[in-house]
């Protein structure tokens, strides 16, 4: 026996195919709602999912519960129904990012190389506008998954490029040394900049510890409007950046100006 899908947009799916070529769905007007709703079902799986696509999924479910045309027509809504608010992340999820975790809606699969990113980032997309001279693009994609483009660039182990899918034909995309590339160029031509703050929220955190890890943390909260203070122990911040990596491998000047972007 097959197990089910880990991802409960194709596992809904599934199911509610099933259901509709058993033959059980007799009545014209069930069957036609219960066709729509998978048809909405797999717009989501394709990533055409649209900001209206939950609550209309939501509403033909209840339909078929309340019209009750027949048991199997209402037990078919009511697992609907449950998935759909058991799971409305997973739902919601697919929708606004267009990405499956699991890789069950091949779609939406991120590719391997973003998978074996340590930061997710959306490696395919940043690359193909290097590709087309938009370095700034490009970097401020990286950014909203790492603010450090610059210092990866030239330190980063690559396990990306391990899963490169152009390694089996020939060599994986220099996608390391393409991200220090496209940072280097913005920053030399001035249009490496960070994205518009939310308005203050009135929260203030404090980060011990300037190293990457704190620093990036620092970034995000204050793009989302915390009041961010920062404790050092060093003189300088940066942390293992700065004094744990040779300079002829990571020059301080790189570590300064990205830093000083956050």
């Amino acid at each position: 026996m097959a197990a089910h899908p880990l991802c409960e947009v194709s596992n809904t799916i599934g199911r509610l195919a099933q259901i509709i070529s058993s033959g059980q769905l007799t009545h014209p007007r069930c069957r036609f709602r219960a066709e729509e709703l998978l048809q909405l079902l797999e717009d989501v799986s394709w990533g055409r999912g649209g900001p209206d696509h939950y609550g209309a999924m939501v509403s033909l479910a209840t339909l078929l519960v309340e019209e009750g045309h027949s048991s199997t027509c209402a037990d078919a809504g009511k697992m609907l129904l449950a998935a759909l608010t058991s799971h409305k992340e997973v739902f919601e999820s697919h929708i606004e990012t267009h990405i499956c975790p699991t890789g069950e809606c091949v779609k939406l699969a991120p590719s391997p190389c973003q998978i074996a990113c340590p930061a997710g980032i959306d490696i395919p997309s940043y690359v193909t506008l290097i590709g087309l001279g938009r370095d700034a693009e490009a970097i401020k994609l990286i950014r909203e998954d790492n603010p450090f483009p610059w210092v990866c660039g030239l330190v980063c182990t690559n396990p990306c490029e391990f899963m490169c899918v152009r390694g089996r034909i020939d060599s994986p995309v220099s996608i390391k040394f393409l991200k220090g590339f496209a940072a280097e160029r913005a920053m030399s031509e001035m249009r490496y900049e960070n994205p518009p703050k939310a308005p203050d929220n009135g929260r203030k955190v404090c980060i011990v510890g300037a190293g990457p890890a704190g620093l990036t943390a620092a970034y995000y909260l204050a793009l989302k409007g915390y009041r961010v203070t920062v404790i050092e122990a060093l003189p300088v911040p940066g942390g293992m950046m700065m004094v744990g990596i040779p300079r002829y491998r990571l020059p301080r000047e790189v570590i300064d100006r990205e830093v000083a972007m956050i």
